[in-house]
């Protein structure tokens, strides 16, 4: 087996736990690890990318965020931008399928709660404060019916904090949310832009909620728009919620509508297969 020596640099803390790269080549390559003289450096934008601007090699960026590729200079990259010569597509969420099969086996089979079991009325989990439409989402919900908000920005409830202290984030999050069921879920990105699609949805498909979903104007081309509330779609989407909470049968219309239609699931499989394919052959 040939050897390819990577390094990585500018990641974000848990990246340790979330690296998807070095399993897929590992497929092919016996991996070794050479932060000094690697073949290939993988990186990203975090702490202004002051170590990868050090290597000379050829570069791989991974953009979990929403920026522009192109700007960074490297040689491929892997991003939410549709697919180029050098740019391949693959949202944040499918980096997470790629590191754990049983997302997507829950995600092909939606988690599902009874209505009897839910436990709370909506969710809010988010750190970054700066997206004013979120925001004013949340106090107009909030005005409705209370949302308990779990994140590092306007906490009314420490549940989830305290107990994802000294643990992984998302492990924490994801066995919180099954004890404790909620039946909606506030999810908007950090930002509206075409194809930028985080975790965010699917992590409230994955609690067995009904997301209450902003932000990819092109959502409905990778998730089956049925599924959730696109409040882009709907000016008047809190008197939606507030009917689809009060009956039943509306509710579970929507809720109990697949993830994803066969043809989108089909589409995400075989995307995967081919970034594992691209991902081999661009290192060489």
């Amino acid at each position: 087996m040939e050897t390819l020596r990577i390094a990585y640099a500018d990641f974000w803390p848990e990246w340790g736990k979330e690296d998807f790269i070095t399993p897929i080549l590992s497929k092919k390559y016996n991996i070794v690890v050479d932060q000094k003289s690697p073949d290939v450096l993988f990186h990203s934008i975090f702490g202004g990318m002051r170590e990868s601007q050090k290597y000379k090699c050829k570069k791989v960026l991974f953009l979990g965020e929403n920026h522009r590729p192109e700007r960074f200079g490297s040689d491929y990259s892997i991003s939410f931008d549709p697919h180029t010569v050098s740019n391949f597509r693959i949202p944040l969420w499918q980096v997470f399928i790629l590191n754990n099969s049983e997302i997507k086996a829950q995600l092909f089979n939606r988690t599902r709660f009874e209505i009897s079991e839910f436990k709370r009325f909506c969710s809010f989990t988010i750190s970054n404060g700066a997206n004013f439409l979120r925001n004013s989402a949340y106090h107009i919900l909030s005005g409705y019916k209370p949302v308990h908000s779990y994140g590092r920005y306007m906490t009314n409830s420490m549940d989830l904090q305290k107990i994802s202290e000294g643990s992984y984030w998302r492990d924490a999050k994801n066995d919180f949310f099954k004890k404790v069921p909620h039946k909606f879920s506030l999810v908007y990105e950090n930002t509206p832009y075409p194809y930028y699609c985080t975790e965010k949805l699917m992590d409230a498909f994955l609690a067995g909620s009904l997301p209450i979903y902003n932000g990819d104007p092109k959502v409905n081309e990778d998730w089956n728009e049925k599924a959730f509330i696109n409040t882009q779609k709907n000016l008047h989407w809190i008197e939606m919620i507030k009917e689809v909470d009060g009956n039943d049968e509306l509710f579970l219309e929507i809720y109990n509508e697949p993830v994803f239609t066969e043809s989108q699931k089909q589409k995400h499989i075989e995307n995967l297969e081919k970034f594992e394919e691209w991902l081999l052959t661009i290192v060489l």
